[in-house]
């Protein structure tokens, strides 16, 4: 009998626990889609991809196309949101000096 209860209260331990993680998960969740909503909404730049952070990237270029206009890699050969091409990069000859 002592059994049953013991199955009974470790099946009833361990929804709860679950419960508490998975509703942590759902709170969390959403307060990052309200905070990436908000950023978008102050007209941000997000941090996708590690390329660029809030858009002050010096190296960064911007789509040639009106209707998106987004900032994109310094070494990036189309764009990343509309993936048109971003045209030719301008090559810089670089001497290195020999490392005696």
């Amino acid at each position: 009998m002592a059994e049953i209860f013991f199955t009974i209260f470790l099946f009833i331990a361990i929804t709860g626990v679950t419960a508490v993680l998975f509703g942590g998960w759902v709170i969390f969740s959403i307060l990052k889609l309200a905070w990436r909503a908000g950023g978008a909404l102050r007209g941000g730049v997000g941090n996708r991809g590690g390329f660029i952070s809030g858009g002050g990237d010096s190296a960064a270029r911007v789509c040639g196309n009106a209707r998106c206009r987004a900032a994109n890699p310094a070494g990036a050969k189309f764009c990343r949101r509309c993936g048109q091409p971003l045209g030719q990069t301008q090559q810089v000859a670089v001497r290195r000096a020999a490392m005696w």
